[in-house]
């Protein structure tokens, strides 16, 4: 494989996961309740956990409970969860990837400079 199609290729398995998980939940938000959906709230942990707590819980926090949280959100409310917790999660992994690179690149330097000098 090469270094040109590596990034190409994870930004296509980005694309995928986060569409089928937003497909996902517009199939379950139109079916109702089923044993798939579970899977969908896990798949998109923990994604969904910084969403809610990083985003929601402020925003409701500044600006109150604005209502209607009581009735059935409808098909577009699941996919919207499911999706943006996704999209959160592929922007976890990419920090991880860049995180260890950046590690990985000044690895022999560190050890470089520890070296007693001669």
């Amino acid at each position: 494989m090469s270094r040109i199609s590596r990034p190409r290729t994870a930004r296509t398995v980005a694309v995928v996961y986060v569409v089928a998980m937003v497909v996902g939940g517009l199939v379950m938000g139109a079916q109702g309740p089923s044993h798939a959906g579970p899977l969908l709230f896990w798949l998109s942990q923990p994604g969904l956990n910084f969403l809610y707590v990083f985003v929601l819980m402020p925003l409701t926090a500044v600006f109150g409970d604005l209502g209607g949280g009581g009735g059935d959100a409808g098909p577009f409310s699941l996919a919207l969860s499911c999706g943006l917790g996704a999209v959160v999660n592929v922007l976890l992994v990419r920090a991880v990837v860049c995180f260890g690179r950046m590690v990985a690149a000044d690895l022999p330097v560190c050890r470089k400079r520890r070296t007693p000098a001669r």
